[in-house]
């Protein structure tokens, strides 16, 4: 039972890289993240507010013990909060000449001949760090369409700027190959 649960975990955590993305009407890809994050995300913000909400209500004197708990709950519940919100409003959509990336920060658009590499960070679960003469713009890694995504990108601005992406990808999807079905 414990296998089934790991191999859903890491179907959806790691698989929804590979799939397709979303066309919109004109042909475009639209990069959205995955909904299995946000509803963990929007579980766990729910479980940690009604948690703070019980230690902030209740007022006997042995409650004042948990008060440091109190503070990391709600801090906790601020991070899934602006997360949830930072998941609601992402959108990235890569068209014929251009990406354009939707986030809490603004809205940023970057043309294809501006790209000069696209390389890989660790930092928040992985991102594809697509860097240009107009700035430097951050995809999730877990997004879905996020490797058909690379193959556009390689195939106009060429395999060698991609080349941290692409190693990624693959260790992502040998970690896919390995947890998905021997869990």
């Amino acid at each position: 039972m414990r296998g089934f649960f790991v191999r859903l975990v890491v179907r959806n955590l790691l698989g929804e890289t590979f799939r397709p993305a979303v066309r919109d009407t004109s042909g475009g890809m639209i990069l959205k993240k995955s909904r299995f994050v946000f509803v963990s995300c929007l579980l766990g913000l729910l479980v940690t507010s009604a948690g703070l909400a019980f230690l902030l209500l209740d007022e006997s004197p042995e409650m004042k013990e948990f008060m440091p708990i109190a503070w990391l709950i709600g801090f906790a519940a601020v991070l899934l909060l602006f997360h949830v919100l930072n998941h609601l409003v992402f959108r990235a959509e890569a068209g014929e000449n251009s990406i354009k990336v939707r986030s809490l920060g603004g809205t940023r658009t970057l043309r294809y001949e501006e790209l000069r590499s696209v390389s890989y960070s660790r930092f928040n679960s992985g991102q594809f760090v697509l860097q240009g003469a107009a700035g430097t713009v951050r995809i999730p890694a877990g997004i879905r369409g996020a490797a058909e995504f690379v193959a556009l990108i390689s195939g106009k601005i060429g395999e060698a700027a991609c080349t941290d992406a692409i190693k990624a990808l693959d260790v992502r999807r040998e970690d896919l190959r390995k947890w998905g079905e021997e869990a």
